[in-house]
């Protein structure tokens, strides 16, 4: 018997009140949309006692019980769901966030995919049932559509040259408590494709804070490290250089693009909030009053016409690469756009400056460490009726001394 009710109907007559009713239809209605792993029960006591796993992890239910302001905000970032167990149908995501993954590719169905990776603002790739992420020239990556590059959700490949699917070793950056194995195993869940176990899927409050299982149990004595690993994750291979592709750095590259910035002595929580995301208007960048003006406050723009832009607008193009990009034409070129910010800050207005090295491989870093971005990504991005020769000329006369 179905107990689905149309809007605007009568309640049922029990013997509950109207109000203890709604207080219901408000509690179901939340467990339909909040996450798997947000709704999963992982903070479990014994004689009053937090319990965790030998490694000391206690799962993000203990940490909801005295910071569940925290992880509500926290749980509407894109982190927990860097990947998500499924079950015959598409994954789920936070209210007012995420689009969502609403296929799988083209020459499978639900039941074919064990996992989603990702899915929240950027792209979704697919892992089969026996744990493999699936690659090819076609159909493999699923990008979610992008209102700052006007681009439409669509699908494309993803590391063809694996073959049809290569193993998951990604556990590391998105998950919590990994536990890297190889192909001998153990698995997550018996599945030979996953080369690794897990604590919990995607980086729940564990994955930046450590186990909190002492912590849980003692916490006026035992306190939780509050110290900084963002660069843990997003880097990639060597922090002396900064990996790029057709124009573009790659993605999770803000650690190393920081390192080779003015700005390599700050923490990355002086302009974020950990715990929200700077997708989806949720705050996650504190605003350049509480960010930049802190430091540049004598830093003015003499140009009327651009008063209002914002520091990251030149000093942050999109100049990085996570799922798409598309092509600026300006005067005599051409420069491709991201939908990354850079984390470099630093412009340099030369006409013999090229960002990146000889071969596309990196950008170019001086003998001091120090990374610079050309005028086509500060400037020419938007001001695509002007040349190159315009942009080198204008661009000092933004901040005159």
């Amino acid at each position: 018997m179905s107990t689905a009710r149309a809007i605007g109907s009568p309640l049922p007559r029990t013997g509950f009140s109207r109000t203890v009713w709604y207080c219901l239809i408000v509690v179901l209605s939340a467990l339909v949309i909040v996450p798997q792993v947000w709704a999963t029960e992982t903070g479990t006591k014994d004689n009053n006692k937090y319990t965790g796993n030998p490694d000391g992890y206690v799962g993000v239910g203990a940490c909801r019980d005295c910071h569940s302001d925290i992880v509500k905000r926290y749980s509407k970032t894109g982190h927990p769901y860097k990947i998500q167990k499924v079950d015959s149908g598409p994954p789920s995501y936070p209210a007012n966030t995420s689009p969502g993954v609403p296929e799988p590719p083209a020459d499978k169905s639900w039941k074919d995919i064990s996992h989603v990776i990702g899915g929240y603002a950027w792209k979704a790739r697919f892992m089969d049932k026996q744990g493999y992420i699936l690659t090819g020239d076609k159909n493999r990556q699923y990008n979610l559509p992008n209102a700052d590059l006007k681009t439409e959700a669509g699908w494309s490949g993803y590391s063809a040259s694996a073959g049809v699917r290569k193993p998951y070793t990604c556990g590391s950056c998105h998950t919590t408590g990994w536990k890297a194995s190889g192909k001998d195993g153990p698995h997550q869940d018996g599945l030979p494709g996953i080369h690794g176990t897990w604590f919990e899927p995607g980086v729940t409050c564990e994955g930046c804070h450590g186990p909190g299982l002492a912590h849980s149990n003692d916490p006026e004595k035992i306190a939780q490290p509050f110290e900084e690993n963002c660069g843990d994750c997003h880097r990639r291979g060597r922090v002396t250089r900064i990996d790029s592709n057709k124009g573009l750095i790659r993605h999770h590259e803000q650690y190393e693009d920081l390192l080779a910035s003015p700005h390599r002595n700050l923490k990355c929580s002086a302009c974020h909030d950990p715990h929200r995301s700077v997708k989806y208007k949720d705050g996650g960048f504190k605003g350049t009053k509480k960010t930049c003006l802190v430091c540049h406050e004598k830093q003015v723009v003499k140009i009327h016409a651009k008063d209002k832009f914002e520091c990251i607008t030149c000093h942050m193009p999109r100049a990085a690469k996570s799922a798409v990009s598309v092509k600026q034409k300006f005067i005599g070129g051409e420069v491709p756009e991201g939908d990354v910010r850079a984390h470099i800050f630093r412009i340099k207005p030369h006409p013999l400056w090229n960002m990146f090295s000889d071969d596309g491989k990196f950008v170019r870093i001086n003998d001091d460490g120090h990374a610079f971005l050309s005028v086509e990504y500060a400037c020419l991005a938007c001001h695509t009726d002007k040349d190159r020769s315009w942009a080198i000329e204008e661009a000092g006369n933004v901040h005159p001394e």
